[in-house]
Parts: C-alpha cells; structure tokens; sequence
C-alpha cells in the first residue's frame, strides 16, 4: 500500500479528504429530507391497520416487515444519490403519500395522554434520530452518498450538522416530558438533593461517556482510522462533549432549585441559555469565528494570553471545535427544556399549536439572524443561528409527527422504534463499531452505487436486528 510522506497510508487521506471541505445545502432540502418520517409514519399506520384487519399481523414479524419496508427503507434511500437533488426526495413522498392514501382508513382522531411522561411522538422522533444518524456515519463513506449532504467545513447547512445537535435536544426535551410543566418548580424542588449528591450522580452520567470518549480516540488512532479533525479537533470528541454538557446541567439544575419558588415564574434555563450565547457570538464575530476556522493547531511562543500554560495552550487550540462548542451545546440543551417544558408541559389540546408557534417563532429569529444580520450558519464554531436552525428544524418534524399521530389514530410506537428508544445508546454504539469494520474491510471509496446499497441495505438490517435482540435478551433477563 502506498504512502504519503507522514508514512500513514494513502487511503487514510483519501478517505479524510472525501468527508472534508463541504459548503452543504439548504436547510429547506434537509428539511424535505425529514419528512420521510411522519409521511413514512402514515404509511406504515395504513399498512399495518390494513394487515391488522385482514389478520396477517398476527406475527410480529409481519409488523416488523412492514415497519423496515415504509420506515427503514425511505430513510435509507433519502441519503443516497439515488434520489436527484430536491426532485428525487419530493417524488419519494409524493408516492409514499399516494400509496397510503389508496388504503381504506379505518382510524379515528386521538389525543395524546396527558399522564405519559414520554410521549409517544417524541419517543418516535428520537428513534428516527438514532437510524438517520446510524445510517448517516456509514453512508458518507460511500460516493453514494451525496457530498453536499457532509457536515460543512466552514459555514452552511449540512444534513450530518443536525446529528450531534438533535442528540442534545432530544435529551432537553425528554428531560423537560419527563419533568413538571412550565413555570412549576416546586415539584422539581421537593425532589431536589443535596449538591454532593448531584455530583455523584453527575459522575456517574459522565464516567462512561468519558470512557467511551477515550476509547474512541485510542481506537481512531491506532487503527489509523480517517478523521475530521474540524469537526472537534485533534482529539476531541462528541462524547466528551457530552459529558460536558450533563455535568453543567447537574450543577445548573443544583443551583436553580436552591432557589425553591422564589423565582418560579421566570423561564430561568431560556434566560441563562440567551446569557451565554450573546457574549459567545459576539467573540466569535470580533475574531473568534476566523480563529476556529483558520487558527494553528499549535501556540505559537509569543502567544501572551496562555503562555505560562503552554501545554493547556496547545490542547485548546488543538481542540478548539470541541472545547468552545461546549458553550452552543450547552445552550441548546438549556433552550431545549425550556421549550420542552412550554411545549410539552401542558395539556393534549394545546400541545400542537405551541408546538407550531414555537416552530414559527424559531425560524423567524433564525432567518432574521442569518439574513437580517448577516451571520453566518456554522456548525463549526456552534454559534447562535446554529443552535436556533437545529431547534427550529427538531421542533417542526416533531410537530408534524405528533400531526400524524392524532389523524391517524396512533397511541402506539411502532416495533423497530420503540426497541431502538430503548436501547438507544447501545444500538449506537454497535452502530460505530460496525462502520469501523466495514471501513476496514471494504473499499468504500470506488464502491458502485449497487454495491453501496447492498452493504449499506445489510448494515441496517442488522442495526434493526441487534436492536431487536437487545429486546429478547433484556425481556429473557427480566423473565428469569
């Protein structure tokens, strides 16, 4: 195998250099690409009904089928070259919609109920995140998959910028879902414990995030593994990010409720979030934003601001993605339990106009951010219209979900779905190492789209089927 002259092997640059240096799309396309979900969901509520009346899904696998077949598969096929630019996606739907709409409808109108803590729309939006996102970190290795579609190099929208972002909001609003509703803190005070015992069990989210942060790192540099370094830096990855942010929602969390009802009425997490993300953007338009995307990865010896710290110095600017991104993931989260608690935290019957008017609310401000003010979108540095496009984006297709779900009569996740909500992490995880052996073992670079299909079809499948076996191991677990 042929070698560069830092002695790693070509194909380790080729691959970094085809995931690298993307402007992306337009949040609108990314957008039309998302409705695969709740139009994908009406489909297969159609189906499923259909084959319930005429008692073919007396099997499990039946259900399953048709849950892979009008779900897995679109998702799939949304993130393929397959489908021409904005034409091929629109066209896919416009035939799921057909489809569904030949089949009798036997379902009436519900409302969501009030006493589940976890709704079953959000549950069905955060499913769809982990598949989308699983099938995303193996397709963008192949040519198939559209290159516009890559997380963007400097500023833009890109498919793959939504993945670390929707994680974080996702756990905002299940975390507000699961809490008291909005304005109600003295539920949240009377379960509030002592700040030793918040740490404990901030170290206990953090610790195996930790880990598997540097499990990652050891693993992507003995293996040789290609990297982006712009999307974290040097060493940095999403899982300590996460860390981050759990821990600062810990002693947040710690903090507010020793404030017991003084304050109750105020929307402390938005106010804290919009805190720190102005000072934020504004470093980052006096300079910091040229900095992420264009500063050494080294200090350099006349570097004032550290220079009694050179090592942390060379860490930062190394890592510098990953450790000021930090500050945007943060605020994301903190703005998802806010809106989570508006939205969610109130009954059925106003649930879809706040989550519409939320929706509205939030591409407004980003339209007037990145339009009116000239900012630039940028996962990069995760500044203001970032955060605020990757909520206004959440916020719309889970509205559109929870749409289906009361038309079509849904009180129920479908199977693959509510296994994956489950077994969230370990699906993704498994997900990872299954990209890294498929990396290592085949070609992905000069796969044709048939063969690229194949492999990519394979690998979700046994996503889908791992997910499904974690469930009879948990469920034989249980039993015994």
């Amino acid at each position: 195998m042929s070698s560069n002259n830092d002695g790693t092997p070509r194909k380790y640059h080729d691959k970094e250099a085809f995931v690298t240096g993307h402007s992306g799309t337009t949040a609108h396309e990314i957008l039309l690409l998302c409705l695969v979900v709740p139009i994908g969901l009406h489909f297969y509520n159609k189906l499923h009904t259909l084959a319930g009346r005429s008692h073919v899904t007396s099997s499990v696998w039946v259900g399953i089928a048709i849950e892979f077949m009008t779900l897995m598969v679109p998702m799939l096929l949304m993130q393929t070259e397959l489908l021409p630019y904005v034409r091929g996606p629109l066209i896919l739907l416009m035939e799921m919609l057909i489809f569904a709409s030949v089949v009798p409808n036997n379902t009436t109108p519900t409302q969501d109920d009030d006493n589940n803590r976890r709704p079953a729309f959000l549950s069905i939006h955060r499913s769809s995140v982990y598949i989308l996102t699983t099938i995303a970190i193996l397709a963008v290795d192949f040519p198939i998959f559209p290159r516009r579609f890559c997380k963007t190099e400097v500023g833009g929208y890109g498919w793959m910028d939504l993945g670390a972002a929707s994680f974080i909001i996702i756990a905002g609003l299940t975390s507000a879902a699961s809490s008291s509703s909005y304005g109600d803190a003295s539920t949240s005070n009377q379960t509030s414990v002592k700040s030793i015992a918040s740490w404990k069990r901030a170290m206990k989210k953090c610790t195996p995030l930790i880990v598997i942060g540097f499990v990652r790192l050891a693993t992507n540099k003995g293996l040789e593994y290609q990297e982006h370094v712009s999307e974290y830096g040097v060493h940095w990855n999403f899982f300590f990010t996460l860390c981050f942010v759990e821990g600062f929602m810990v002693l947040w969390r710690s903090r507010k409720n020793s404030l017991g009802n003084t304050f109750s009425s105020i929307p402390f997490d938005g106010v804290v979030a919009i805190m720190l993300m102005i000072p934020y953007q504004i470093y980052l338009s006096g300079g910091g934003q040229d900095f992420i995307e264009n500063g050494d990865r080294k200090c350099s010896s006349d570097t004032s601001w550290l220079s009694s710290l050179p090592n942390i110095c060379n860490i930062f600017a190394a890592n510098r993605e990953g450790v000021l991104g930090v500050v945007g993931y943060w605020s994301l989260r903190l703005l998802s339990e806010e809106v989570g608690r508006y939205c969610l935290g109130c009954k059925s019957s106003l649930k879809q106009q706040r989550l519409i008017t939320t929706s509205i609310a939030l591409w407004t401000v980003h339209l007037t951010m990145v339009i009116g003010l000239g900012i630039t979108n940028s996962r990069r540095s995760t500044n203001f219209p970032f955060i605020i496009w990757a909520l206004a984006h959440n916020i719309t297709i889970l509205c559109l979900i929870r749409f289906v779900m009361t038309a079509d009569g849904m009180t129920d996740v479908p199977h693959i779905l509510n296994v994956v909500n489950r077994f969230g992490l370990a699906v993704f995880l498994t997900s990872n190492m299954i990209t890294g052996l498929v990396n290592l073992s085949v070609d992905t670079l000069h796969s044709s789209n048939g063969k690229s299909l194949a492999v990519l079809s394979v690998y979700l499948a046994s996503v889908c089927g791992i997910a499904l076996l974690l469930e009879r191991i948990a469920h034989k677990a249980k039993s015994d």
